[in-house]
């Protein structure tokens, strides 16, 4: 087949991919891998997606392997389940878009003046900043008060547990606690020391990395030891961006040399430089509005996807970090590569889609979700439920789960949908790397799991799969909330952290169109930053956790 060839160089069997979605091409790639080989090479050209077959093949010879890609998307997707690969990068284009919504600063010796000179240097804007500065457990520390002095855009506390992320708020760890961040709140947690730190660096970024993704930025700043070190490979897995700050300028230089020597960061910059950078993503106008309008009207045109309803400093955030990797001459040169280069523009659609989800996220709204709704839809005989926004697939294999527990899923029937088509064929995989896992575990139990969590899924050696028998009562499929129709009637519709993003007039047709899609009395669950409060087709069953019913 020609889209796919294999040959044999030096005792290493070359395999190079065109397209991998027909059934004939997996059965073809199957066999090659099934070769008695020492070692191979397999290319990815312009492939997006891997069915999961493909991905268990290649988990079964990683130790002999080496994968090359020349698509992000395939590229993150890949190294989230634990494969090292080389990008192919035959664009010259830079690998990572940075979504510069949330700051991590972290330091030790020497470094209080360096936040002070980072936050005097912030300009007004909607990020969330995490500073960790390594105290003495004993005392305790007036960091976040000195803070404030230096900045009036930005509010500036010490992080307590179950404190919500807000915009525009610095937050500064305590001393003797680690500070993780899950679901959009901050926990405090009394775990061993790490790096011989409480607060630990690398704990905080970790946790704020596995949350942000792409849309953060980790910076490490003058002092002694190796926190922040052992956290930058998997900072570098999540495509978050990383900057050191050059040793030179510090008398403490010991955290920054040991983190450089482990080569996973992006940038070495002067503490001037790391202001500029921060100020160019926050703060520089590239196009203006009219611009920007013209540009969505042409690629729904082109492409069909339509973001002229999102919320527009959502998109022109989004466009401007794109704008910023791409490095045109102007805007109009941008528009041009946008609409005449497919693969750029798939690259620059999954930069403004948001794809940061996990198995039971805010675990106590599955709590309720299982102790309160799931037994109240016991009286249908056919059981429909709806999950819009679905993304990589954690929610609807959640719900699934659950209903399973309760005795309920061989009668029911999940519609999965996304705008995104190649992130629901990696949900349809259902596949989710070891390190995930710990915490969907934990997310698990908090959410009211009754049962082994391990019973629900098959292991792998760098990952795990969700078992067919969940699998089988959920359909992905691709839906528009923006353009598509009604699909179905539920009973229960979950939409979370998705309309978030949208103007109020298009909030206001889908929410009519979740209405309409509502049986009597259905449930609706939104994200908790969402509200219905003022749609009166609804009733509030929980503010707290935005939680209605729809009125008869």
């Amino acid at each position: 087949m020609k889209n796919i060839i294999s040959h044999k160089v030096d005792n290493i069997f070359k395999i190079v991919v065109q397209e991998a979605e027909k059934k004939e091409n997996i059965c073809l790639i199957l066999e090659l891998l099934k070769q008695d080989e020492d070692y191979f090479e397999i290319s990815f050209l312009n492939v997006q997606s891997l069915p999961k077959e493909i991905v268990i093949a290649l988990d079964k010879i990683k130790n002999k392997l080496t994968i090359f890609t020349n698509e992000t998307t395939l590229k993150t997707y890949l190294m989230n389940l634990g494969f090292e690969l080389k990008f192919i990068n035959n664009q010259n284009l830079k690998l990572k878009t940075l979504n510069l919504e949330y700051l991590a600063i972290g330091g030790s010796a020497g470094s209080l003046k360096k936040f002070i000179e980072i936050v005097e240097n912030l300009p007004p804007s909607q990020i969330s900043v995490f500073i960790i500065m390594h105290h003495k457990s004993d005392k305790s520390s007036s960091l976040s008060s000195i803070l404030q002095t230096k900045t009036p855009y930005y509010k500036v506390v010490e992080a307590k547990s179950d404190m919500r992320i807000e915009p525009a708020t610095i937050y500064t760890a305590p001393p003797g606690k680690h500070l993780i961040v899950a679901g959009g709140f901050i926990f405090l947690t009394d775990e061993e020391k790490r790096n011989f730190s409480k607060p630990s660096i690398s704990t905080t970024f970790e946790t704020l990395s596995n949350e942000y993704r792409n849309n953060l930025l980790a910076i490490l700043v003058c002092g002694y030891g190796s926190d922040g070190s052992d956290s930058l490979q998997l900072l570098q897995q999540n495509r978050t961006t990383v900057i050191i700050e050059d040793p030179n300028e510090c008398e403490a230089k010991p955290m920054l040399e040991n983190a450089i020597k482990t080569g996973k960061y992006d940038l070495i910059l002067s503490l001037k430089k790391i202001n500029d950078y921060i100020s160019y993503f926050l703060n520089s106008e590239l196009f203006d509005k009219a611009e920007l309008e013209i540009l969505l009207d042409k690629i729904y045109d082109k492409y069909g996807y339509d973001y002229r309803g999102y919320n527009f400093e959502h998109i022109k955030r989004r466009v401007k970090l794109f704008y910023s990797t791409l490095k045109p001459k102007n805007f109009l040169e941008f528009q041009k590569i946008i609409l005449e280069n497919k693969n750029i523009f798939k690259d620059l659609f999954l930069n403004i889609s948001v794809n940061v989800t996990t198995f039971y996220r805010n675990p106590e709204v599955f709590k309720i979700l299982k102790e309160e709704i799931l037994p109240k839809l016991d009286s249908f005989m056919d059981i429909k439920i709806w999950c819009a926004g679905c993304s990589s697939g954690e929610e609807p294999y959640s719900i699934a789960i659950f209903l399973k527990e309760l005795g309920l899923l061989d009668r029911s029937l999940i519609y999965a949908t996304d705008l995104n088509e190649v992130i629901l064929r990696n949900a349809k995989n259902a596949l989710y790397s070891k390190e995930s896992y710990k915490q969907f575990l934990k997310h698990y139990y908090q959410a009211g799991g009754s049962e082994s969590f391990s019973k629900y899924f098959n292991n792998y050696d760098s990952f795990v799969e969700v078992k067919e028998e969940i699998k089988e009562r959920i359909l992905f499929f691709r839906h528009n909330l923006v353009e598509d129709r009604k699909i179905n009637d539920f009973q229960l519709i979950f939409c979370r952290n998705v309309i978030i993003y949208f103007d109020k007039d298009l909030k206001d047709k889908i929410f009519n169109l979740f209405e309409n899609s509502l049986d009597n009395y259905g449930f609706l669950v939104l994200g908790e930053s969402e509200s219905l409060d003022t749609h009166n087709k609804f009733i509030t069953i929980d503010k707290t956790n935005k939680i209605y019913k729809r009125k008869v």
